[in-house]
């Protein structure tokens, strides 16, 4: 974990010693992915939680929904 860290510190060093637009655009080209990413698989995590608590599941006799 302190190598982790150690890297971290020198990845934010070296970020915080470009101007603003070079910052943006490394930041921009880094978060939209990861953001994007990360929404992809919380809404899976999501529909698999909605699947399994989804109650319209067993609301008929034949296992059907409603």
């Amino acid at each position: 974990m302190t190598a982790f860290f150690a890297w971290w510190d020198g990845v934010e060093e070296w970020l915080t010693g470009l101007s603003f637009v070079p910052q943006l655009l490394v930041t921009v080209a880094v978060v939209i992915p990861v953001a994007i990413l990360l929404a992809y698989v919380l809404n899976l995590l999501v529909d698999l939680a909605a699947t399994l608590f989804d109650r319209r599941r067993f609301a008929d006799d034949d296992g059907t929904g409603l």
